[in-house]
């Protein structure tokens, strides 16, 4: 074949090359997957760590409070008593008021604490936010093929174990036993119903 205008032989076009057909409604469900995945995690996941987080910071801050004062207050009473030995009168009379007043403060500090909860309720929530973080490493190391309904399972497994933990919490009060938040459980782990837990975002 040659040109017409210049008579020089013209090389003719290579074919292109097939393009592979799409299969109709292959890519909006991959797009919709994504969206899910990237919509699950974040209102679902990450919104409900930060939750957890946040409450185990706030009633590890109220235990770590509640000892101090305890601690203070026994502190000042032993102060008191001592200063009494070195009283006379009306003097030894009030540091032993004050003394005994200040100790009966520290052991209502002692039981309301006791009563709340502190310890064992910051650990109920940094169980499950631990958990939580895990899960979501797992999520994000997860391809665009991976199972979403094995880990949506996983993470629902841990909103429903800490439910369960929730109502052994409940029971174990109810019997006047004292309150445990039982060990470090994993998503497996734990009832799988029990009472709602505190109302969360």
């Amino acid at each position: 074949m040659s040109d017409q205008r210049t008579g020089e032989p013209v090389e003719p076009d290579e074919p292109d090359e097939p393009v592979e057909p799409v299969e109709p409604g292959r890519r909006g469900a991959g797009d919709r997957d994504a969206q899910f995945r990237a919509f699950y995690r974040e209102l679902r996941v990450d919104d409900q760590r930060a939750f957890y987080e946040a409450r185990e910071r706030e009633y590890d801050r109220a235990h770590h409070q509640s000892i101090l004062v305890r601690n203070t207050l026994l502190l000042l009473s032993a102060l008191l008593g001592v200063a009494g030995q070195f009283s006379t009168g009306t003097g030894r009379a009030a540091c032993g008021v004050a003394a005994a007043v200040l100790a009966a403060l520290a052991g209502a500090v002692t039981a309301f604490e006791a009563l709340i909860g502190f310890a064992q309720l910051r650990k109920l929530y940094g169980d499950t936010a631990g958990n939580l973080r895990a899960a979501a490493l797992d999520w994000q190391a997860a391809g665009p093929g991976a199972g979403v309904e094995e880990r949506v399972e996983r993470i629902e497994r841990i909103f429903r174990t800490e439910n369960g933990r929730w109502g052994q919490l409940m029971l174990q009060r109810q019997e006047g036993t004292p309150p445990d938040a039982g060990p470090d459980a994993g998503p497996d782990a734990g009832p799988d119903a029990g009472p709602a837990a505190p109302e969360r975002p």
